[in-house]
């Protein structure tokens, strides 16, 4: 099969490409700068180097860059797309560009696969398109008069609404993946949002501390609900989801890839504070910062973004999903402490890699 991949050079989009070539999947990926590209292709197995096909575009632009003699070119060429592109900011001064690339970019892409008449359109989207509700559904969100957490998840729930208005044309289905962390058996990780944006403020926290080991600071605090539970998907398992919904997904199916099990923010934190070794490490609810000190308001600032998800637990339909793992022959997430323990030891251990774009 060939398939249309968007994203490929992100996080998740690596992890894509790699299934997709092992399974003997041929890979065209949507790129927009060449050297960083090939600096990419080098990261990946010779078997996913050999699969990978390059199709310069950019979803910010009319027909996503492509001029009409590559459309002409690849018609009837490429069988299916996963886009998994997208631009993730939580950044009230971005809501142009987020809409831009994620509600724009998408439209851009279902004219094309229109036009090189695809079999299968796979859409990445997030199951926090619900917005500030606490239950979420495997099915489309009215984006009218909801109370989205941010522009991103409004520009996923819009999009969502575009990809489910083509199923009429083509095969399509919406994958709704949670918060992606590392690789369940590795840990390792390409990512500095999410979880990631709380470790490393943790880590920032340990060096202040051991800088001050000499004075009577004896704890240093994080915001963070501590019964709350959050869901924390891995990369593989996710990827492994997507690449199967091309062949064993519904037409006009939604999927929320999310933890059956989701781990409270207490047993997350403290797999942080001992894979850290920071006993020092103290986390208290959001109704109780006025026991922060300055250095404390101070550190926990960049983590104020993440308050709506670490301050609630949102209880997600999967059984559509559930069916989806059972045609592919997987079993359901079993996330346990070992699991987390792995996937900070993955952020404690990363090395300096090339930029993926």
């Amino acid at each position: 099969m060939n398939v249309l991949l968007t994203g490929a050079t992100g996080f998740l989009g690596t992890d894509i490409a790699e299934r997709l070539a092992q399974k003997g999947h041929t890979v065209y990926t949507l790129i927009r700068n060449e050297a960083k590209a090939n600096e990419w292709l080098k990261t990946l197995s010779s078997k996913t180097q050999k699969a990978v096909r390059f199709v310069f575009g950019d979803l910010m632009k009319p027909s996503g860059g492509l001029t009409e003699n590559r459309i002409t070119a690849l018609s009837g060429e490429i069988d299916s797309v996963i886009h998994s592109a997208a631009y993730l900011s939580f950044d009230a001064s971005e809501r142009d560009r987020v809409f831009q690339i994620n509600y724009e970019g998408t439209k851009e892409l279902l004219h094309i696969a229109d036009r090189l008449d695809v079999k299968t359109f796979l859409h990445v989207s997030t199951a926090y398109t619900l917005g500030m509700d606490n239950a979420g559904v495997e099915s489309l969100y009215p984006p009218e008069n909801r109370d989205f957490v941010n522009a991103y998840e409004e520009s996923k729930c819009y999009a969502e609404h575009e990809v489910m208005a083509y199923q009429d044309r083509f095969h399509v289905a919406v994958l709704r993946p949670a918060i992606i962390v590392g690789n369940s058996e590795t840990g390792e990780a390409d990512s500095t949002f999410g979880l990631y944006g709380v470790m490393r403020a943790v880590e920032l926290m340990k060096r202040h501390v051991q800088k001050k080991r000499q004075s009577t600071l004896d704890s240093f605090k994080i915001v963070i609900s501590e019964e709350d539970k959050t869901h924390l998907v891995p990369v593989d398992y996710v990827a492994d989801i997507i690449t199967g919904a091309l062949t064993n997904s519904s037409n006009g199916s939604i999927y929320n890839i999310t933890n059956p099990s989701p781990p409270t923010n207490g047993m997350i934190m403290s797999a942080i504070r001992d894979g850290f070794n920071f006993k020092e490490l103290e986390w208290i609810p959001f109704n109780e910062t006025d026991q922060l000190s300055k250095l404390e308001q101070k550190m926990n600032e960049p983590l104020a973004v993440f308050e709506p998800y670490l301050n609630r637990t949102i209880d997600f339909a999967d059984k559509n999903t559930k069916v989806l793992l059972e045609r592919m022959h997987l079993n359901s997430l079993a996330m346990d402490r070992d699991m987390l323990d792995r996937i900070v030891s993955g952020f404690r251990n990363r090395h300096s890699e090339p930029e993926r774009v």
